[in-house]
């Protein structure tokens, strides 16, 4: 995009990573956890590219039931409780089972790309003022990925920027409240879709920051 901004017309960013650097937002906690010898370990991993893929495939035939104990406790019910379907729970943990265990591909990248905590080696809130392309940024409200980091590029932007925050959702907002995930990717493409620049109000307790 920062490269290529003439191939896109809007960008819409969800739950991103990728804005937040280790030395100016690490977490207390993180820090304090680090300094144990379970922290230690972990970072360890991390740095060695050790990542939760290459247990699943290391799993073999014991792989899928791991997962579909993962997807149960995760993702058993929509926000509004509604329990999913035993068709939909069964798509759901091949989806993310086949995904788990494919062949490695882009998480040989993430030790690169972010340091443990998930914290950007290379921030893009450093280049926000590069920005070349009308952006939305759509977080769940319980997304342990921090808007305000958005909120921060947005001031360096020179091109529109809004930020979407949808209730009774996590960082995997499209599956805890697709209702509400549908609503903001509309209203963000509402320029694209009508020319009324009303279609497509957001959903109730959706919210533009």
């Amino acid at each position: 995009m920062l490269k290529h901004p003439e191939h896109v017309q809007h960008l819409i960013l969800v739950g991103p990573a990728g804005f937040s650097s280790e030395t100016e937002h690490k977490s207390e906690r993180l820090t304090k956890f680090q300094e144990t010898w379970k922290g230690a370990v972990l970072n360890h991993l991390w740095e060695s590219n050790f990542t939760p893929m290459k247990v699943v495939r290391g799993l073999g035939p014991f792989g899928p039931n791991l997962v579909r104990r993962y997807t149960s406790a995760r993702f058993g019910a929509y926000s509004t409780g509604e329990a999913l379907t035993e068709e939909e729970s069964r798509l759901l943990t091949d989806y993310v089972y086949h995904t788990l265990a494919a062949k490695a591909s882009g998480e040989l990248c993430l030790k690169h790309i972010f340091s443990f905590g998930a914290f950007a080696r290379s921030p893009l809130l450093q280049r926000s003022s590069d920005w070349k392309v009308p952006t939305t940024f759509i977080y769940g409200i319980q997304d342990w990925m921090d808007y305000l980091r958005a909120d921060e590029a947005r001031k360096n932007m020179s091109v529109p920027c809004e930020i979407i925050r949808v209730p009774q959702a996590g960082h995997f907002v499209f599956l805890d409240n697709a209702k509400g995930f549908h609503s903001a990717v509309l209203n963000s493409c509402r320029r694209f879709l009508s020319s009324d620049p009303a279609s497509y109000p957001l959903e109730e307790g959706v919210t533009s920051v």
